[in-house]
């Protein structure tokens, strides 16, 4: 059952609802949320909210089909990613030699 916060104003504040869930799922998001279950819950449809927005973005500019980001593809980016922090930490220039 949903039902709106009585003390917010038009288009703000909170929603308060009623889920249901495996036990086993909720322990675990009870346990990682810090006591805070539904800014953990929150966090998680924000999180999933901007990755939709990023793809629909990314469609928009042609990153569609075989363009489309893929699994392995942002493992790759993440990789480089990090290799880049690694080089840059221990003085290196991140950049290859010619």
């Amino acid at each position: 059952m949903t039902t709106p916060d009585e003390k917010a104003g038009p288009g703000g504040g909170t929603f308060r609802t009623s889920i249901t869930m495996p036990i086993n799922l909720a322990e675990y998001a009870q346990a990682r949320s810090g006591g805070n279950f539904s800014a953990y819950l929150t966090s998680l449809v924000e999180r999933d909210r901007r990755r939709e927005v990023a793809q629909q973005r990314l469609a928009e500019f042609g990153y569609v089909d075989d363009m489309a980001p893929t699994e392995e593809g942002r493992a790759r980016a993440r990789a480089r990613l990090e290799a880049h922090r690694s080089r840059t930490r221990t003085g290196g220039t991140g950049q290859r030699a010619a």
